[in-house]
């Protein structure tokens, strides 16, 4: 099978397998591996990702690459701005947690390099549990404190 289909094949694979941690708790892990010629860049779609999901990555390469990760929405504009940005020189990992739902993208940056990089990907996505909103607790003052000793006065006085 040519290295290009299965790429394609892997990396729908790992966007199937992220899809799944739509449903809260739950976590999903799919490994891709891409080759990055020289002067280009590849990327790995990461599949509607709900908001609040922790997306952790690890990548190693054969070579220096410039990692990204960014949102489609990002991509649209003019200037994108990555959620994560960084280098690496053979290893590096990081992990974010997903500001608004929607596609994202592991951008592979190879333009500057030399000769072709391989470089493996292993994302792990965690959808987080939805808390339920914060209630003020009660203040219940104990016997003999000075706000238990004020709410007797004023009961007295009335």
């Amino acid at each position: 099978m040519p290295r290009a289909v299965l790429g394609r094949l892997l990396g729908l694979g790992c966007a199937a397998i992220l899809a799944c941690a739509a449903l809260p708790g739950a976590a999903a892990t799919a490994q891709v591996t891409i080759e990055v010629p020289q002067g280009k860049t590849k990327s790995v779609r990461l599949r509607h990702l709900p908001r609040g999901t922790l997306v952790g990555v690890a990548v190693s390469a054969s070579a220096r690459l410039a990692i990204a990760l960014v949102s489609a929405t990002q991509l649209k504009l003019p200037k994108p701005e990555p959620l994560f940005r960084g280098a690496l020189d053979r290893k590096m990992s990081f992990e974010v947690v997903i500001p608004e739902t929607s596609d994202y993208y592991l951008v592979l940056d190879n333009r500057s390099g030399a000769e072709p990089v391989t470089a493996t990907a292993t994302i792990q996505a965690v959808q987080g549990k939805k808390a339920p909103p914060a209630q003020p607790s009660p203040v219940v003052p104990k016997k003999g404190s000075k706000l238990d000793e004020t709410r007797a006065a004023g009961a007295e006085q009335v």
